[in-house]
């Protein structure tokens, strides 16, 4: 990364724009993966599990 500014805020605007883009484009995909994921069926022996374990008495209410 290259961050050029003239002044020291403008150093820590640039890297927050940086940042905060680069975080943006990690949650898009971490998103995407996910709906990947849920689209074809990686997630179904979550989900039975977690019903699995409601239906025995195995959760408590948050």
């Amino acid at each position: 990364m290259k961050c050029e500014a003239s002044t020291h805020g403008g150093l820590l605007e640039t890297l927050e724009n940086t940042l905060y883009e680069t975080l943006e484009a990690d949650w898009e995909a971490w998103d995407k993966q996910l709906e990947e994921d849920v689209n074809a069926g990686r997630l179904d022996s979550l989900g039975e599990k977690a019903l699995e374990d409601l239906r025995a008495g195995r959760c408590t209410e948050l």
